[in-house]
């Protein structure tokens, strides 16, 4: 049986063949083959040796060292569309590795689920018109498709596609920019509540340096994770938001007397801490937290499942373990880059600088209500002070649940006033009264109502030029 020689082999037995029959000189099968005068010496050694199949590749016919066996290639794709269905292929190659104890390299997967026809869920918009054109190239062939590749054609032909923007640099320094958003997502499973994730990450390095956990987009998630970030590393430069009425200033519609919304704290939080606050309506503009909020919904929530975690508070004290190890993965090392951030002043309390502010009208019993309690204002003493009636003042409620009020140029405590007397008069003994001391921030003390007036007033001016060009 004749041997089966490649072109290339077949080149080098005609030459060494004319080369043992005196037809060419060694010199000239060099320049032909471009070897040697010692390998074209083996050739001929080893044509009278084993003739012409011994220019024969010794590998031919064999199977690589690195081929799949069948049944585990069976298995992978059995677990993929199994116990790990919706996982990218990053994600499935590192739970073969961990979970299942399976070892394959990301390229040879990556092969593996390109000749099964399997698309991640992550594919970019090539790939799906690469398989896409490849699954109706066999639906014209005599090679019929399965339910599951004719489903595939349909969901990559129904791809919509995403319109372009223009990409920005990432900023330079550490600190310099942080990016912050929430994302609105059943985190806990689809048989579980919607719940929001909000996250600040830089956008230097793709840090996420806070993440937190809550029922709806709100200002104390926004509150948690500025705190965060303030505590674990400092003051940034800058932040970029969208434009929800948590960040930026809108009165009420309707309102005579141009009431503010609640919500413009946290623009007065970071001019008390000296943070420079921006807002876009363009969700590509904050592309950084977008695409991490991308990441996090595909491995977060299978991270959440698989540690049975459907709570909310449970969830955040997983965050604390969670994001360490996802910077680690999928950011830039910090130490790699310049950093902008500021060191906390010293003796600077976040709990009363991150806090909620609101209007109140003092009543006929010269109190406030505030939640359906009743309050009124008392002196670091413990002295009830009265103001007039209808007199406006300004609500502070710190992180913890203490309550203070600003008038003018001065901060008051509240105490509440119950709706029963803990104490009877006429049948009680009357208790003596204790002197306890409340404390009362100094007047240098951001909770000013002048001060927080004032910057409304700002926030109102610059609107009305957005609205109102000249």
């Amino acid at each position: 049986m004749k041997e089966y020689l490649t072109m290339r082999e077949q080149d080098k037995y005609r030459i060494i063949k004319a080369v043992v029959n005196g037809q060419k000189t060694k010199t000239r099968a060099e320049i032909e083959l471009n070897l040697t005068r010692r390998q074209i010496n083996r050739l001929v050694q080893t044509y009278h040796e084993k003739g012409r199949k011994g220019f024969r590749h010794g590998n031919t016919g064999r199977k690589p060292a690195t081929t799949l066996d069948p049944d585990l290639r069976r298995t992978i794709i059995r677990l993929y569309r199994t116990k790990y269905d919706g996982y990218n292929f990053k994600h499935f190659h590192e739970k073969l590795r961990e979970t299942d104890g399976i070892s394959i390299s990301y390229t040879a997967l990556r092969t593996l689920m390109d000749r099964t026809n399997t698309l991640s869920p992550k594919s970019t918009r090539q790939t799906k018109r690469m398989m896409k054109d490849r699954l109706k190239q066999k639906a014209r062939s005599a090679n019929h498709m399965t339910r599951r590749e004719e489903a595939l054609l349909v969901e990559v032909s129904l791809v919509d596609p995403v319109k372009a923007h223009p990409t920005r640099p990432r900023a330079k320094a550490f600190g310099e920019l942080l990016q912050m958003d929430a994302s609105m997502h059943k985190w806990f499973g689809e048989r579980h509540d919607y719940a929001h994730l909000h996250i600040a990450i830089d956008d230097c390095t793709r840090q996420i340096v806070g993440a937190w956990f809550d029922h709806q987009e709100t200002l104390n998630g926004y509150y948690a994770i500025t705190e965060q970030c303030l505590t674990q590393y400092g003051l940034p430069y800058r932040l970029l938001t969208d434009n929800r009425t948590v960040f930026n200033y809108e009165t009420k519609r309707g309102s005579r007397d141009n009431t503010p919304r609640a919500n413009t704290q946290y623009g007065y939080a970071c001019q008390t801490l000296g943070i420079e606050l921006s807002t876009t309506s363009i969700p590509q503009a904050k592309g950084r937290v977008e695409r991490a909020f991308g990441t996090l919904q595909d491995r977060l929530v299978k991270a959440l499942a698989e540690h049975h975690i459907t709570s909310i508070p449970a969830a955040n004290q997983f965050l604390e373990t969670y994001v360490p190890r996802f910077n680690r993965q999928f950011a830039f090392k910090p130490e790699s880059y310049p950093s902008v951030f500021e060191a906390l002043p010293a003796g600077i309390d976040l709990d009363r600088i991150l806090a909620r502010f609101e209007f109140r009208t003092i009543d006929n019993g010269h109190a406030i209500q505030y939640k359906n309690k009743k309050y009124r204002l008392i002196t670091e003493t413990g002295k009830v002070i009265y103001l007039n009636r209808k007199t406006k003042v300004m609500v502070i409620e710190t992180r913890t649940g203490q309550l203070f009020v600003s008038h003018q140029e001065q901060v008051y405590a509240l105490e509440e006033i119950p709706a029963v007397d803990a104490h009877s008069a006429a049948f009680e003994p009357v208790p003596q009264k204790t002197l306890r001391s409340v404390w009362i921030p100094p007047l240098s003390h951001p909770w000013k109502q002048r001060s927080y007036e004032q910057y409304l007033q700002r926030l109102e001016r610059r609107q009305n030029k957005r609205r109102h060009p000249q």
